[in-house]
């Protein structure tokens, strides 16, 4: 990835430093393109080949390969390929979640926001209650027994690099910062890889997936799908390509003005002093199913070295 990509995947340019401007100029122009536009939008939710793009867009297959080649060259998509039935197939997925450019001058008297972040391996959960169809995988094999709960209290848990169930939830404790760190939160965010569970993989499988924060309902969104037909970026060798590959990057925010997913605005029901962030030594992060879901299409929940996204499970306050 490009170093002006951070690892939260925002892309930042600013006219200030000369080295930035011609991306500044290669970013500007590939977006001066509506069809570029949509082209961005169908990659919001998952992978997809110049085929796909181009009967979902009808647009010709020859232009969307000329549209995806800006793209890529503006550093705003990835571009790999894959094995399939007549060659190789050219995959695009998101590169960037945002794109800022900025046209103002560094002013040295402003600090920068203090940040406080924890990345979580996805076995290293503290309470669960789950049910079947379930298991977890790690990054050289499987672990315990598929389809029965009572591996998920295995030591050997904490090498999880993929944890998958039907319905219920998991919850993980994040250590709330020390005193040392002197940190008044008005910004909490979690971020992790997910998608719907079924048999095999099932692209078109909506599942919904709700959040809660100190136990606090925060938000529900709706998965799309369990997804496969291709090798995630990251998954291991030994996970057979025709089950679950990878997943969605999906981000819950929480601020003063209410709960925001994917930067959009949900609702202002919940905001951060509704955590009460303060009250305890650890901050408690629960995902899963609840039983009156419309869509219980089961959960994957994917670690760094599984999926499309090289990281587990981030909580970061600002």
């Amino acid at each position: 990835m490009s170093d002006i990509v951070s690892p939260e995947k925002n892309l930042f340019l600013s006219v200030n430093n000369e080295r930035d401007h011609d991306m500044i100029c290669k970013v500007s122009r590939a977006l001066s393109v509506p069809d570029r536009v949509k082209i961005l939008k169908c990659l919001l939710l998952r992978p997809k080949n110049l085929s796909e793009l181009s009967q979902e867009l009808d647009i010709p297959l020859s232009s969307v390969s000329r549209h995806v080649d800006a793209l890529a060259e503006a550093q705003l998509i990835f571009v790999n390929y894959q094995p399939g039935l007549k060659g190789h197939t050219k995959y695009c997925s998101q590169m960037v979640l945002s794109y800022t450019v900025s046209l103002d001058v560094p002013r040295l008297e402003e600090s920068p926001a203090r940040e406080y972040s924890v990345e979580m391996p996805v076995g290293l959960f503290s309470h669960c209650h789950i049910k079947a169809p379930c298991g977890m995988t790690g990054k050289e094999d499987k672990i315990g027994a598929f389809d029965d709960p009572r591996t998920f209290f295995l030591p050997e848990r904490i090498e999880a690099e993929c944890i998958w169930f039907d319905s219920g939830f998991i919850s993980y404790n994040f250590p709330s910062p020390l005193p040392t760190e002197k940190l008044s939160a008005s910004e909490l965010s979690i971020s992790f890889e997910v998608c719907s569970e079924t048999i095999y993989y099932n692209n078109q499988w909506p599942s919904d997936i709700t959040v809660f924060i100190n136990d606090v309902e925060v938000a529900t969104f709706t998965s799309p799908g369990d997804f496969g037909g291709r090798r995630g970026k990251f998954t291991p060798e030994h996970w057979p390509v025709t089950s679950t590959q990878f997943g969605i990057l999906k981000k819950i925010t929480v601020t003063a003005h209410g709960v925001f997913i994917d930067n959009c605005y949900v609702h202002d029901h919940v905001k951060i002093h509704d955590l009460r962030l303060a009250d305890g030594n650890a901050i408690k992060l629960t995902i899963g199913i609840k039983e009156d879901a419309v869509h219980r299409g089961g959960i994957n929940l994917f670690g760094k070295n599984f999926g499309d996204y090289p990281q587990a499970i981030v909580l970061t306050l600002k």
